[in-house]
This record gives C-alpha cells, structure tokens and sequence, in this order.
C-alpha cells in the first residue's frame, strides 16, 4: 500500500500544477480590468493624471510584472508560506485565513456527519421497502433534494423558522473559543442546510448499492438457512455495502466545500468561501489562487484517503501490483 501511496500522491502534484495554472492564467488574462482599474473606478483613467495613477497602483500591486513572472512569484510564496497580501485589503492572506479556516472546515465537516446520518439509513429503509411506500416516498424526496438548489432550501428554512418558530440566526459571529453556545447556534443551521442538501443523490445511491447487494446469491443462501432477516442485514448486506458507501462519501467531500461557499454567503460566516467570493469580485488573485488552492488540496486529498480506505473496510482489496 505504501507504493501506491507515493506513486498517487506523486499523481497529484501535475494535477495542482495544472490547475493552478489555468486559474491563474484565467483571471489574469480574461477579465477586461484588473484590481487597479476597480479601485480606480471614480477616476477617469482616460486623463493622463487617471493614467499615472494607475500606473503607479499596478507597480504597487505588482500587476506590471510579466504574467510567468508573477505565476512563478506566488507558486513559490504558496509552497514556503509567503502567501503575500490581499489587493484589495492590503491584508495578510495568512492572517486573515489563520481565523478563516477553522470555520470552513467546522462547517464542511458537521455537514459531512449530517449527510452520513441522513443518507445511510434512509437509504437502507428505501431499499428494505423496495417499491412500496416508504420507497416511495423517500425517493421522491431524494430526487427533490437533488433539482433543489442549496441556497434555495437555505431561504426556504430561514423563512419558515422567522415566521413559524419565530427565531433567526444570531447576526453577529462568534468564534467557538468566545462563546460556544453562540457559536453552535450560528454554524448549526447552515451546516444542517449543506448536510441534508447533499443526501439527496447519497440516499438514492445505497439504496441502489444495498439492493445490488441483496440479490447476489451468498444472501439467498443465508436466507435459505432460515437466519433472521435482521441477521442477513447486518452481518452480510450491510458489511459489503462498506465500500461503495465510503466511495460516495469521500466523493461528496468537494461538492460540500463548493456548497459552503454559498452557504457562507448567505449566512455571513467568515470562512474561506465567502472569502473567496469577495476576492473574485475584486478581482483579487492572490486571495482566489491561494483559497482555491487550499480546497483543491482538500479535495484531492478526500479523494486519496478514500482509495486507501477501500483496504482497511475490505481485507480483500489490493493495491500490490500484478494483483
């Protein structure tokens, strides 16, 4: 397992290289102006006082620089630790993720365990009730679940709780190391909203999995010895139903951290998405390269740890070569 750990990680690297680069590339050449022509917007930069001004800002910004030059100027800043400056802030891209990510990644994380507690069970009792009503049911809601955006199902339950229950998330933010009880009660709600979001198309997957299981021929020999049904569940469907489900799972792991841009938005949470959306806006990219960066790495990285997880659920799975 240990070759093929390096030989994938190894793999990895040419597809954050190439990434990198496109998005650098896209935002710097795409865009009809730059952050010097936002911050410079009440000017007329037609003038030649307007276009010295500008000049001078890109020299401070570093936007004068060649486009290779510049690339290889935040590459190697992004992998010793010099993240640089925010544009746009003039801000420490470190100092303001030092606080921005601990929230991302509470958020990606209880959303992720919401998702496990939704989508497994029910979709085991849509298999159980295979096309009968509960089955019903829970796939209509799955498909519902899956055409409805995010955000959509974010207003939708703001709006009923406002109304019915008559309560709303604190405006203000705060830190769980100020005020937990705080804390929980703002991050909550959105992590709820991006769980159950994506348990749509989880729900729909093992019970499809679950049902592929059921009718292979070691559960209709365990059936014919008359064991329990409970029994053929748990000690035979359910444990071969291990590796498709940590395969869902860790692939849902990136459309989670892209929802939680969204959702950070909506909700005013200072995480690295609505960070990243700022910066966009701003045509800030030193701040979307290096927050971008960071949620390719962690996608990446879910996905590795999942192909290697296939071992630990599954004795049977190898990764030696020839095999």
């Amino acid at each position: 397992m240990l070759d093929y750990s390096i030989r994938r990680v190894i793999l990895l690297l040419p597809t954050l290289i190439l990434g990198s680069m496109v998005l650098f590339f896209s935002m710097r050449v795409l865009p009809v102006q730059d952050a010097a022509d936002l911050q410079l917007a009440s000017l007329d930069l037609q003038t030649a006082e307007g276009e010295a001004q500008a000049r001078i800002l890109r020299r401070e910004l570093g936007l004068d620089k060649p486009l290779w030059r510049t690339y290889v100027s935040w590459s190697s800043g992004f992998l010793t630790g010099d993240w640089g400056k925010s544009l746009h802030s003039k801000r420490p891209i470190a100092e303001e993720l030092k606080n921005r990510i601990p929230v991302s990644m509470e958020l990606s994380l209880i959303a992720l365990f919401v998702t496990w507690v939704v989508s497994f069970p029910l979709g085991i009792l849509s298999a159980v009730f295979q096309d009968r009503g509960p089955d019903y049911i829970l796939r209509t809601g799955a498909y519902a679940l899956d055409s409805i955006p995010t955000f959509v199902i974010a207003l939708l339950l703001i709006a009923y709780l406002s109304v019915y229950a008559h309560w709303a998330p604190p405006p203000m933010f705060s830190y769980i190391w100020d005020d937990p009880v705080r804390h929980l009660k703002i991050i909550i709600l959105p992590a709820v909203v991006i769980g159950v979001g994506a348990s749509g198309n989880l729900i729909r997957f093992t019970r499809t999995f679950l049902l592929e299981v059921l009718r292979q021929d070691y559960i209709r020999t365990a059936r014919s010895k008359g064991l329990p049904e409970r029994t053929v569940m748990s000690r035979h469907a359910l444990r071969n139903l291990a590796i498709p489900f940590v395969t869902i799972i860790g692939g849902s792991i990136p459309g989670l951290l892209s929802s939680s841009v969204v959702i950070e938005t909506l909700f005013s949470l200072p995480g690295m998405g609505r960070y990243t959306v700022s910066a966009a806006g701003n045509l800030d990219y030193p701040v979307v390269m290096t927050t971008t960066m960071f949620f390719a790495i962690i996608g990446l990285t879910s996905l590795l740890i999942t192909d290697l997880a296939y071992a630990w659920v599954d004795p049977r799975v190898s990764y030696a070569r020839g095999r």
